[in-house]
């Protein structure tokens, strides 16, 4: 949500929309050795917070 405000104030655009996947390194590197423990977190402000087709159409193309 951070990131996404920053975008908002400075450049105030319609919408922003943010997703960012993140790797735990302590379990893929430590002990434990778990590979593809990752998080994945996403915000959404203006247009893609009001229009869920645009959520979808944003994610459809960050996945692509």
């Amino acid at each position: 949500a951070q990131i996404a405000g920053v975008i908002q104030d400075v450049l105030n655009p319609r919408g922003v929309a943010v997703m960012i996947e993140a790797e735990h390194m302590c379990m893929a590197m430590r002990g434990i050795r778990k590979q593809d423990s990752t998080t994945l977190t996403s915000t959404f402000t203006g247009v893609f917070k009001d229009t869920p087709e645009e959520q979808v159409r944003f994610v459809t193309m960050v996945r692509a």
